[in-house]
């Protein structure tokens, strides 16, 4: 093989070529091996994403929902319907002239402010229940961040609402809304009248509302002798949606997650547009398409702006929506540091060439070996190992350069999994109390329960509301009512056993779970044991508790929380500071 020719021409040209061959390979190699990690990566920090704004946007609407039950079995709630009900009947016909004369017309507060206006200058029986719950009603939407409540009666009379807009004291069933998907939603709640059950539907521009988006949320209103009385109906905000779907953290400037309905109309706001896309901007991808269809998975397709992006993309069901949910970012941003590194190859080729052409074997060893090194870090990095040091020998090449690029992709890679085990922390953790949250107790309720029936003995879930606490919000503010929760919660934390689970699951209430339980009285006690160690406060505040037993009780997890709930009240109705059994036969056998 190349017998003619002299070796001093040979061996250059011969270590050329295979040098050459070498750099090729190599930077073929490096090259597949970067897009496969970016590839992969880019995928899996988008499904990542998908499933925390789908995880985020279940407990939002499973909190609404739960609220939403609270309201409706709220006494204050009930009497507000009942009372606005006779109110309105008082004021005979032309009620719809009358009222929106006082509380719209003659309503001092410019239309932001209206529910500002406690009471109008009529003096009637309706005016009266007005300046009664309206300072209540307007706590609860500016709480819970609701845009409006409605309080309709059984015959479809609008006679209440926070915010008073045009569809204020107007008949939801024959009156000049009939056709909005506020009235369809009182319809549905009308016809069904069942207790607890929660109905909700889909954005649509709402006239009253300037046609600006509007979801409706309800359920319906029964009093104490299960009389149904009509309809309780919260009218859903856009921001809470933005707010979970536009986190822009490991989206880069490119990404964006967004919600799709059945009509393939955006249900939140794109991060590009200025003005609103909801219910205004189309989108009819292949994502879209087949999220809608209940598939999930992952493509790259063009987006809805016509740009080739990675998408992500799950159906989402909310009650009775159906939505499509995708997370997405341009292609052409995750295969950018791909890019980079193939110029950086090529460069790194041609200067390995030229250097083969004047120092020969020596050089071409020495830069072959970091690349090698780097070619199987690369591997590593690809395979998601990160338990290693990038180890490079420093240099100012391109080698070096290729060095510090790995060390970037190293640092994203944990950074996504730091972020993974903070959103795992978010959805378990209580941010104010540092007690369990609604969501883990509940899953570990479970697994204590189906502990509890290998080993045939009981689960026993005590369910704590605060007596009087809303004085102290009320009274001394926010900041002072955080920090008695949180004392509250280490005093709850300091009387039980090191196995039971403490949570926080709504505004002023606690969940816990004592786990191994074989006799109810030692249950009894620690109860006791509460609230006679429970510190004394200024604020006049007490606990009243309430208890339900697996399996005596129930068999489910929500039927052991509802009843345990029942328990609580049945305190509270009897003088509060105390506790009960949801089973009284069980409290007579811990007394005798």
């Amino acid at each position: 093989m190349l017998k003619n020719i002299e070796i001093t021409k040979k061996f250059p040209l011969v270590m050329i070529t295979f040098a050459l061959i070498s750099a090729l390979i190599t930077g073929v190699i490096a090259y597949s091996k970067t897009y496969a990690s970016m590839d992969d990566a880019a995928k899996e920090k988008l499904r990542s994403l998908l499933d925390s704004r789908k995880s985020s946007l279940n407990q939002y609407f499973d909190n609404i929902a739960h609220q939403v039950t609270f309201q409706a079995h709220n006494p204050i709630v009930i009497d507000a319907l009942a009372s606005f009900d006779k109110g309105w009947d008082a004021l005979g016909e032309g009620q719809t002239k009358h009222l929106q004369k006082l509380y719209i017309e003659q309503n001092p507060f410019s239309r932001k402010q209206r529910r500002s206006y406690i009471t109008a200058s009529d003096s009637s029986q309706y005016s009266q229940t007005h300046h009664q719950y309206q300072p209540l009603m307007k706590n609860i939407i500016e709480t819970n961040a609701y845009y409006d409540l409605f309080l309709i009666n059984r015959s479809g009379d609008l006679v209440y609402s926070v915010v008073k807009e045009r569809d204020f004291a107007t008949n939801l069933i024959n009156g000049k809304w009939k056709d909005t998907n506020l009235a369809q939603l009182f319809k549905e709640i009308n016809n069904t009248q069942k207790v607890a059950d929660i109905k909700i539907i889909d954005f649509k521009p709402y006239a009253p509302s300037d046609n600006k988006p509007a979801s409706f949320i309800g359920t319906s209103v029964f009093d104490d002798q299960s009389n149904y009385l009509g309809a309780i109906i919260f009218q859903l905000p856009i921001e809470p949606l933005d707010h979970i779907m536009q986190v822009t953290a490991g989206m880069g400037s490119s990404g964006e997650t967004y919600l799709v309905g059945p009509d393939y109309l955006m249900r939140s706001n794109s991060r590009f547009f200025k003005q609103s896309s909801i219910l205004r901007t189309q989108v009819k991808t292949e994502p879209s398409i087949k999220s809608l269809a209940g598939e999930s998975g992952f493509i790259v397709s063009d987006d809805y702006r016509g740009i080739s992006v990675y998408s992500a993309y799950s159906p989402i069901n909310v009650l009775s929506l159906k939505w499509g949910i995708l997370a997405e970012i341009d292609e052409a941003e995750v295969l950018e540091p791909v890019y980079e590194i193939s110029q950086v190859l090529l460069i790194s080729g041609i200067l390995i060439t030229l250097a083969i052409f004047s120092v020969g074997y020596l050089l071409s060893s020495d830069i072959s070996q970091p690349i090698v090194a780097m070619t199987n870090m690369m591997n590593r990095l690809s395979k998601n190992d990160l338990a290693f040091d990038i180890c490079v020998e420093e240099r100012s090449d391109e080698v070096g350069d290729m060095a510090k690029a790995m060390v970037v992709f190293k640092e994203h890679a944990l950074e996504r999994e730091k972020l993974k085990d903070e959103l795992r922390n978010i959805a378990n953790v209580d941010s104010l109390t540092g007690l369990y949250s609604r969501k883990f107790a509940m899953e570990k309720l479970v697994l204590l329960m189906e502990s509890a029936t290998e080993k045939n003995n009981k689960v026993v879930l005590m369910f704590i509301d605060l007596d009087n606490f809303k004085q102290v919000n009320d009274t001394y503010g926010h900041h002072t009512g955080d920090q008695t929760l949180c004392s509250i919660s280490q005093h709850l934390s300091a009387c039980v056993r090191k196995d039971d689970i403490v949570s926080r699951i709504g505004g002023d209430e606690f969940l816990i779970s004592f786990p191994n339980i074989e006799s109810m009285t030692d249950i009894s006690n620690i109860a006791t044991h509460i609230l006679n160690t429970f510190p004394e406060n200024p604020y006049g505040i007490s606990l009243s508790i309430g208890l339900s037993v697996y399996p005596d009780d129930a068999k489910d997890p929500d039927a052991l929380v509802q009843y345990a709930d029942e328990a609580m009240y049945k305190v509270k109705q009897q003088g509060k500071n105390n506790f009960s059994y949801w089973n009284p036969n069980i409290q007579l056998s811990c007394v005798t």
